[in-house]
């Protein structure tokens, strides 16, 4: 089991062969859900694109060649009067 479900597949098979028929059909509501969720959400998604030519925001790309470091920064010192 995940934090965000409740219950995984192979919870839905473990409670299949030990014969356990309301823990099977707790899982197997439980992933239904999120499956029925996931689809919905993605269906909002492609809806908003279609009528406001909305783009999801890109998320920020980390790249360890783009991290400035100390060394290319460059400190100017004041001016003495």
């Amino acid at each position: 089991m995940t934090e965000d479900n409740k219950y995984e597949l192979d919870d839905l098979v473990t409670a299949t062969v030990d014969k356990k028929p309301v823990e099977f059909e707790q899982a197997f509501s439980d992933l239904m859900i999120d499956r029925i969720r996931t689809a919905v959400e993605d269906k909002k998604m492609q809806i908003a694109q279609q009528m406001y030519g909305y783009e999801p925001p890109e998320e920020f790309d980390t790249d360890e060649n783009d991290d400035i470091g100390a060394s290319d920064v460059e400190i100017e010192e004041p001016e003495e009067e």
